[in-house]
């Protein structure tokens, strides 16, 4: 074993077996530490995650065990802090967990799949039809919802996941009904929050909740779910090119593709294909992420003081995947 040691330290570029250099077996992987040391200081220092960006935020990243390194970055002079049980209004993040509850509950069949990649045509939505005190159905009058234009094309807007919730029997449902039906198929603990019957964007909850969801789509989850699996199947273009049929430019102004009731963030134009994820921002600031071997997940949580777009989801991404590639890389971003 020591002349092996010799040789491997004096000819590393000598190649072995199938054709893998020593040198190439001597190249050690980050630790979990500096992983951790990378992301950390990432998201107290990259100019994406600062504070003229994002505000406050708490960030997190782990495996299917728990979590592995967190933080809570918050500007000089702030009387904000975000933390792990911060409850946030996720907006659009309440998709993927929906989308998680019609495939555990019913599977992912082709009569249900354009709702859940919003190809369906029902994309008349408005937030302020939506009573916070209302039903599932109050939220989408249904003489206005359908678009026969749209059909087939994508088109990001609440109404394909309410008409399909709607669909599905979950009409008569109020905020408290809805959490209790979908935490019930789900099995969250404690309980999925609704602050509206919004199906697509009306989750209020914590960094910590939302991580307990995440957790259970990585591979070798305990009680995983069906969706875990399925992340990235059928999907659909969102960008409006010459060879990309779209109703309009997709929530975040990047070349991803939709799958069901999740993006696909693989736009190498703005990603290196080693940093792609599945993920769900909203528009208020608040972006969950899988990565795309299903082992790691994380979570960049904040919320806006006043909505200023759909572009604050977008902020959250730019700084939630530097961090993400320092814990891949272990080389701080």
């Amino acid at each position: 074993m020591a002349r092996s040691r010799i040789l491997r330290m004096a000819v590393p570029a000598l190649v072995i077996h199938a054709g893998v250099s020593l040198a190439g077996l001597a190249q050690a992987q980050p630790t979990d530490a500096e992983r951790a040391a990378a992301a950390t200081r990432t998201a107290s220092t990259n100019l994406l995650c600062g504070a003229r960006v994002l505000g406050p935020f708490y960030w997190e990243i782990g495996r299917r065990e728990g979590t592995l390194v967190s933080g809570s970055v918050t500007p000089r002079g702030s009387t904000v802090t975000i933390t792990a049980d911060t409850v946030l209004s996720v907006a659009s993040a309440s998709k993927w967990v929906f989308a998680a509850y019609a495939i555990e509950r019913f599977g992912n069949t082709a009569s249900a799949r354009p709702f859940l990649n919003l190809t369906s045509g029902y994309s008349n939505f408005r937030t302020s039809d939506c009573p916070t005190d209302g039903t599932v159905a109050e939220c989408l009058p249904g003489s206005r919802n359908r678009k026969e234009s749209t059909a087939k094309m994508f088109h990001y807007d609440g109404g394909h996941m309410q008409q399909h919730a709607i669909n599905i029997g979950l009409g008569p449902l109020d905020n408290v009904g809805l959490g209790v039906e979908i935490s019930s198929i789900l099995g969250t603990q404690p309980p999925i929050t609704y602050a509206q019957p919004g199906i697509a964007g009306g989750i209020s909850t914590t960094a910590r909740d939302y991580s307990a969801f995440l957790r259970r789509l990585l591979v070798g989850a305990a009680s995983p779910l069906k969706l875990g699996a399925q992340l990235g199947t059928n999907p659909v273009c969102t960008m409006p090119s010459a060879s990309c049929i779209a109703y309009k430019i997709a929530a975040v102004p990047e070349a991803w593709h939709y799958s069901v009731g999740h993006w696909i963030e693989d736009d190498p134009a703005t990603t290196p294909s080693s940093n792609f994820a599945y993920s769900s921002p909203g528009s208020f600031g608040f972006y969950p992420w899988v990565d795309t071997d299903r082992n790691v997940y994380g979570v960049v949580a904040r919320q806006t003081e006043a909505f200023t777009g759909v572009d604050e989801g977008h902020a959250s991404v730019k700084c939630g995947r530097m961090i993400r590639l320092a814990w891949k890389t272990g080389v701080p971003q």
